[in-house]
């Protein structure tokens, strides 16, 4: 560290190199060595008298080289010209924390030493002893495997040394708090067990799956197959479920005959197998070409609102989407041009402009969303008349106002009033279309006549035929009335019978 203080460099990101020839020039060894990092200076120390030789201090722009550096580059290192010689590589704060360590070493002995006495055999007990103490709470220094390849210094302690350095105990070195526990450490390890406490509670908190047991029709308080299937999907991705009870939660919500479906699978089986049975039972089984035709077959019922028949576009739509039908890219444009080819309500269209957004369509919910707004401010607009108007008047109105001619319909061609002056003699019949005129005038009156002729007849003869009705009614009725004045019920006693002698003309 003298060294360190006398050249002006930082120990924490400094390499101390011993054995360079002085034919390398400091390229030369910033080129063996920057590998680690960018080099800010090399720093030759002049050799003494039966010292070791070619001492160059390296010191690195940031103290991070040191940290990255290979233990394996620490240590001898061939030269680059001569294999043969070995250049000792070392950093300087190895070296500092390896004389810390000796002195510490040093000082303990002396502390065991004082309490052993001068006895030699109560100063090894002593020392045995508190090997024996300490051999659960043992620090080795990372640097020590290296220190004999590179120790040429006179600074070791031969008899000392080898004693005391394995058992040297870790409470005795000052240590930073947050170099062995550091802050990201302790969130990762937090983090896990929150984590790993969470879990369970997150398991049985999850809610259950909807009964599905694939009956037809469909019994109260079962969802269909699409419905129960999207709550099995959420199922499968949480993270926080093993396989087991995903397995579980499926087969809770299971019923005959959906349960004889899965039941040859077992339970060791993984979520994705049992439905991928279900799917092969119960899944679509049309052809993405039908669904994808009764999609466009599609219209608006009668009394049904324009957001629901929409929603109802979209479920076929995405069925057909599913089975390979559509493509899922012109998923918006289908389902607008559908739409405005199937919806009757043609000023809904037109007040939306839906017709001019064919090409840059708006997607499922923002069209869904422009429907409701406009059914809705219709709604509280015929809620207003019928309450100005009436009843019956507002109903006539909204329909004489709705009642608008398609927009599809075919244009009327109008022109300038110069290009139909030009193209007025243009338009005047010739010879003959006017004959042919006259021949289907003169066709169409012979053939009223002949049809008045024909009703003339018939007047007549329905005229014959109620004289005749009428007689035989005359008739009918004469008949009907002598037999009313003839007949006698037989059930019913007169009001002059008598029940004793059965005569007739007194009680």
């Amino acid at each position: 560290m003298d060294l360190c203080d006398h050249f002006s460099v930082d120990g924490q990101k400094t390499l101390l190199v011993t054995g360079i020839e002085d034919i390398y020039t400091d390229e030369e060894v910033k080129q063996v060595f920057s590998v680690n990092g960018n080099i800010s200076r090399v720093v030759r120390i002049s050799d003494e008298e039966n010292g070791v030789r070619g001492r160059v201090l390296i010191e690195y722009s940031t103290d991070s080289a040191i940290t990255k550096i290979d233990p394996i580059v620490l240590g001898k290192i061939p030269s680059p010209n001569d294999p043969n010689v070995a250049w000792h590589v070392r950093t300087v704060r190895g070296i500092y924390e390896e004389e810390v360590g000796r002195r510490l070493a040093k000082r303990y002995l002396d502390e065991l030493e004082a309490v052993a006495g001068n006895s030699r055999a109560g100063f090894l007990k002593a020392l045995q002893d508190e090997l024996q103490g300490s051999r659960g709470t043992e620090y080795t220094s990372p640097t020590t495997s290296n220190a004999p390849s590179v120790t040429a210094t006179p600074m070791s302690v031969p008899h000392v040394s080898s004693a005391p350095s394995p058992s040297f105990q870790a409470s005795s070195v000052p240590i930073d708090e947050g170099i062995v526990n550091p802050p990201h450490l302790q969130k990762v390890i937090v983090e896990h067990v929150i984590r790993s406490e969470s879990a369970p509670l997150h398991s049985s908190s999850h809610p259950r799956l909807r009964t599905f047991s694939g009956r037809i029709p469909r019994p109260n308080g079962e969802v269909d197959y699409e419905t129960w299937r999207t709550q099995v999907d959420l199922l499968i991705s949480d993270p926080y479920l093993t396989n087991n009870q995903k397995v579980r939660k499926i087969l809770e919500s299971l019923l005959t005959p959906a349960t004889d479906v899965v039941k040859p699978l077992g339970i060791d089986s993984l979520p994705s197998a049992y439905v991928a049975q279900l799917e092969s039972a119960f899944g679509v089984v049309e052809d993405g070409e039908d669904l994808f035709a009764a999609f466009l077959n599609c219209s608006q019922n009668n009394g049904e609102k324009p957001s629901v028949y929409l929603t109802r576009l979209h479920t076929l739509l995405t069925k057909a989407i599913s089975r390979g039908g559509a493509s899922l890219n012109d998923a918006s444009k289908l389902l607008l041009r559908q739409f405005c080819r199937g919806c009757w309500d043609q000023s809904l269209i037109t007040s939306l402009q839906l017709e001019l957004k064919k090409d840059h369509p708006p997607f499922f919910p923002d069209l869904l969303l422009m429907l409701r707004t406009e059914e809705d401010r219709r709604s509280a607009k015929y809620d207003r008349m019928k309450k100005h108007l009436g009843s019956t008047r507002a109903a006539v109105h909204a329909h004489s106002i709705l009642g608008m001619p398609a927009h599809d319909a075919d244009p009327v061609v109008t022109h300038n009033y110069n290009q139909s002056v030009n193209l007025k003699p243009a338009k005047q019949p010739n010879k003959l279309n006017r004959d042919k005129n006259q021949e289907d005038t003169t066709e169409l009156k012979r053939q009223i006549e002949a049809l008045t002729k024909q009703v003339e007849r018939l007047s007549h003869q329905t005229q014959n035929a109620r004289e005749d009705c009428n007689i035989e009614t005359s008739g009918c009725l004469a008949a009907s009335t002598t037999f009313q004045r003839t007949f006698v019920p037989s059930g019913m006693p007169r009001a002059w019978f008598c029940f004793k002698c059965g005569g007739d003309g007194h009680i």
